[in-house]
């Protein structure tokens, strides 16, 4: 598919394939970072990352010069990489991910085609006419496979219409794949580290990134290494874990949400490990690598969070009984407001006593 991007479009999507070539064509050079223009790339490079940082998105507002804005992607990476913290990476890529899925919903179908074509490589068409009405996308079931954005039984390839191989797409569907597919790509571009020659000028930068960050981390790093026990787990991760530790074979959807569970409330890999030795089909090779990729130590490097209470129901291992989990949406928030209230019940015993 031929068409050409406007510096705009660049600007919109730094990520893809037109903006990386716009990039070496500019020859922007590492000591230009030293002067006054540089400094103006440095100064929105931060600012794209602070917006990560504080509000998870990055908002769509472009400097009066658009190159300014389009080098900043390259040296948002470049700050964020070197400082290698794996939950500034994907709180950044996420960001990013959103910013750009903000300019695709308002995109012409060729443009959309033409950046997953393009950029992504996707063998994706448009259809507009076809046996399934509104269905005018159509995108090759291992590229589907590749970036389905969540487990969910709404993008189960078995859910989904497959025709000669191709999986038939409504236009948000294909949106929302898009975006998974710009997270993935700067995860895994901050996961290697950029090598420059003189790297004095990025310090102050770094330490700034920094300083911002350790405000917001300490906060998430103390809820998740605060543990209330497993009088705080919910009816259905409390299920699944019993059914493991009694031997049982759980199926692979319970798996994924007890490990998730647990190790977004601070259990190491070994901890969870240990759990699942009493599996039947038990296999410590596999079992650890599964873990490790969960925890985002591997593939990706992405972090995967439990089902959400939905997802728990349409997996059928949601086990509410119409009480417990009131006014619940995910798992985490039940075991986070089950274990703020008991704190705060030991501390009303203690005042009293």
């Amino acid at each position: 598919m031929d068409l050409i991007f406007t510096k705009e479009d660049l600007a919109k999507y730094p990520f893809s394939k037109d903006a990386r070539k716009y990039v070496k064509e500019l020859k922007f050079d590492y000591k230009d970072f030293k002067t006054r223009y540089g400094e103006e790339v440095l100064e929105r490079a931060y600012l794209r990352i602070n917006a990560a940082i504080e509000r998870r998105v990055i908002p769509p507002i472009f400097d009066e010069d658009l190159d300014v804005e389009i080098l900043s992607f390259p040296t948002a990476l470049l700050l964020v990489g070197n400082i290698g913290d794996s939950l500034l990476s994907t709180r950044y890529a996420i960001a990013e991910s959103k910013r750009a899925s903000l300019f695709l919903r308002n995109e012409s179908s060729e443009k959309i085609l033409y950046l997953a074509s393009n950029t992504f490589g996707w063998k994706i068409i448009f259809r507009k006419n076809g046996k399934f009405q509104g269905y005018t996308f159509r995108l090759f079931f291992r590229d589907y496979l590749s970036h389905i954005p969540e487990h969910s039984p709404a993008w189960k390839l078995s859910n989904r219409i497959l025709e000669n191989g191709e999986v038939l797409l409504i236009r948000h569907d294909v949106v929302r794949l898009l975006e998974e597919a710009v997270k993935i790509y700067i995860l895994n571009r901050l996961s290697k580290k950029m090598k420059v020659d003189d790297f004095s000028v990025f310090l102050p930068w770094i330490e700034k990134i920094r300083n911002s960050w350790s405000k917001y981390k300490v906060k998430i790093e103390k809820w998740k290494t605060l543990d209330y026990g497993e009088e705080a787990y919910p009816p259905c991760i409390i299920n699944l874990l019993n059914a493991t530790k009694a031997g049982k074979n759980i199926p692979h959807v319970g798996r994924f949400a007890l490990a998730a569970f647990l190790l977004n409330i601070g259990k190491t890999v070994d901890e969870v490990l240990d759990i699942f030795r009493s599996s039947p089909d038990f296999n410590e090779n596999i079992a650890r690598y599964q873990i490790e990729h969960i925890a985002g130590l591997r593939g990706s490097r992405i972090r995967y969070s439990p089902f959400k209470c939905e997802n728990m129901k349409s997996y059928g291992l949601c086990r509410d009984d119409g009480k417990s989990c009131k006014n619940i949406k995910h798992p985490l928030q039940y075991y986070y407001r089950k274990g703020i209230a008991k704190k705060r019940k030991n501390v009303e015993k203690k005042r009293i006593s």
